[in-house]
């Protein structure tokens, strides 16, 4: 039988960084493909490149037999290619009928109809078990129905695959058992589904056949009868998984806590947070898109107010309702995205790295103004310190690797006096180079008594530099790994939701 869809030997590269290299799969029609891999795997640049959002460096896609060259995300779903993308592609402003039909609305002699819309829109969330007014505006909705009217706008396409790509990363358990069902109805019908996922169950669940890809190649084929979670996992990780074991958090050393978090409610979050950061200590947050790490550090950070709960630093109770209170309080907080919520692209190294100086023990006459006088001599031994790769401070950031800018990011840091550092993937997009940097960067920092707290999607990274690694998976803590046992297997294992097995090895 004809493969409905075949990919062949395709290669993408990016400057210094080869992506794929040379995947090859195919899926036939009525059949569930899972596709999972760790973070950095290849499989959204395999989606991109299905989705026409990129062209490969080298290799084919063939559709129903047919050669396919997709230079845009038109060609690919003029072809019969439909994706559920990971991130939202909505206009919020714009209503729920008119974010499903967006790009292909319903029109009658270029007259976008709008009666239509709104009745089959009605009709997709009502496949959908939704119970959602086509006319209210996305913007009012919950990140649960966002990602429900995106999965909407998928099915509204006539298509012959569907890619959903992390569908249940912002779902309840009720909406991820009636996607499911979904999902095997369109394979009945004879539609061929590829599943992205890091939640593992869902792969066993649904899935015929799953494909691994590791390092940007695809290591492994296999049907899901033929598997276990432990051997799923060893392929991804291209080596034998270790067991890990659930421990509650202790109370720790009264005296040492920096950080003190108690059941703090997070909007969007079921269950309230509760844990300790020592000073120097590095934690580490662990878990999935979903999993409720990001929601706490934007908490902590005044970006997302708490809706109750207790917050203290230093033994005293702070009130988060901004950033500038959390600044305020000693809490300084480096975003993952980097480029909008980090850099200062306008302003030159010197500035981006002095804009959050410590001044409140400088006269007030002094704090409300810029200090030139000492930026440059000052500057100079943060560059030397952190390995800033920059000839001089006059530099636009903007023109620094992605490394050098988060040094920079990571000096802001250290000259704005925080005695609590949230970190957000503080190493996506940099090199090998400025990885070892940046981790020894960290240690530097917990070593003058910062207590710091690390989310990363990034097994790797945690395993090298966390004291102390929390593991949360949809939204309640499943792990607490300490010291030997912060290991990039457990980390993983929990992540996914992995059983814990009894016993251990040593």
């Amino acid at each position: 039988m004809t493969a409905v869809l075949q990919v062949e030997d395709v290669v993408q590269e990016y400057p210094g960084v080869r992506a794929l290299k040379g995947v090859s799969l195919d899926i036939h029609a009525g059949q569930v493909l899972g596709l999972v891999g760790e973070n950095g795997a290849g499989k959204s640049t395999l989606i991109r490149v299905l989705g026409g959002i990129e062209q490969p460096v080298r290799g084919s896609v063939t559709l129903k037999g047919v050669p396919q060259r997709f230079r845009s995300s038109a060609d690919s779903q003029a072809a019969g290619i439909s994706v559920v993308s990971q991130e939202f592609r909505q206009v919020p402003q714009l209503s729920v009928a008119d974010n499903i039909f967006l790009g292909h609305e319903l029109t009658t002699g270029g007259v976008v109809q709008r009666g239509r819309t709104r009745t089959r829109s009605t009709e997709l969330l009502e496949q959908l078990g939704m119970d959602l007014e086509a006319d209210r505006p996305v913007s009012s909705l919950t990140v649960g129905d966002r990602q429900m009217v995106e999965i909407a706008r998928a099915l509204s396409r006539t298509f012959d695959v569907l890619i959903m790509d992390e569908p249940t990363a912002a779902l309840n358990g009720a909406e991820i058992t009636r996607l499911h069902a979904i999902v095997r109805r369109l394979a009945q019908q004879g539609k061929a589904i590829v599943y992205v996922s890091h939640h593992l169950e869902e792969i066993f669940a649904i899935c015929d056949d799953v494909a691994v890809l590791r390092d940007g190649e695809l290591v492994a084929r296999q049907p899901t009868s033929e598997l276990d979670e432990p051997r799923l996992v060893e392929h991804m990780l291209g080596r034998k998984p270790t067991t890990y074991e659930h421990v509650s958090t202790g109370e720790g050393e009264a005296t040492d806590v920096r950080l003190a978090v108690r059941e703090l409610q997070v909007p969007g979050v079921a269950e309230p947070f509760s844990l300790d950061v020592r000073r120097g200590e590095v934690l580490g947050l662990a878990g999935l898109v979903g999993s409720g790490r990001t929601e706490l550090t934007r908490a902590l950070f005044g970006d997302l107010v708490g809706l109750g709960g207790v917050v203290e630093v230093d033994g005293k109770a702070v009130r988060l309702r901004s950033s500038r209170e959390a600044v305020r309080h000693g809490i300084f907080m480096l975003s993952e995205d980097r480029k909008s919520e980090g850099i200062l692209p306008h302003l030159d190294v010197t500035e981006n790295a002095m804009v959050s100086r410590d001044r409140r023990s400088l006269p007030w006459s002094r704090r409300v103004l810029p200090l030139r006088r000492d930026e440059s001599a000052e500057f100079a031994r943060l560059r030397d310190e952190m390995r800033i790769r920059v000839p001089h401070g006059r530099q636009l950031i903007g023109n620094l690797s992605g490394g050098n800018q988060q040094k920079v990011l990571l000096g802001r840091a250290l000259l704005s006096g925080c005695s609590v550092l949230l970190l957000n993937e503080p190493t996506r997009g940099v090199d090998v180079g400025a990885k070892v940097d940046i981790y020894q960067l960290v240690k530097q920092l917990a070593d003058r008594g910062v207590a710091v707290v690390v989310s990363s999607s990034d097994a790797p990274e945690l395993a090298a530099i966390a004291d102390r690694c929390v593991v949360y998976f949809a939204g309640r803590q499943v792990a607490e790994l300490r010291g030997r046992d912060v290991t990039e297997e457990n980390i993983v294992g929990a992540s996914v939701g992995q059983t814990a097995q009894e016993g251990s090895h040593d």
